[in-house]
């Protein structure tokens, strides 16, 4: 699977706040098994603490498409822009002593 880096840009604020109340009514197993298949599997996701519409999210995924089929009915809340990401990267914190 390749690297990508997908950013979900909420449709409204009122869709946001619907999402975020909606997720944290989930268990940590269902939000899982929402962002893992054969072809998508969401590794990490960041939102921002300021009312941001945006989240942020790595996934190792199979193409674009495939990452847009996994968040099934999550995409009436935002619209995903993926981004294809090298295998190469730095990790900073692993250099700093």
């Amino acid at each position: 699977m390749k690297n990508y880096i997908a950013i979900h840009t909420f449709k409204s604020e009122a869709l946001r706040v619907t999402y975020l109340d909606t997720v944290s009514q989930l268990s940590p197993e269902d939000v899982v098994a929402a962002v893992t298949g054969p072809k998508a599997v969401c590794q990490m996701t960041w939102m921002g603490i300021d009312g941001t519409d945006n989240a942020f999210c790595f996934w190792k995924a199979e193409s674009p498409d495939a990452i847009i089929e996994q968040l099934g009915d999550m995409n009436n809340f935002f619209d995903t822009s993926c981004h294809e990401m090298m295998d190469d990267y730095f990790d900073f914190s692993m250099m700093r002593s």
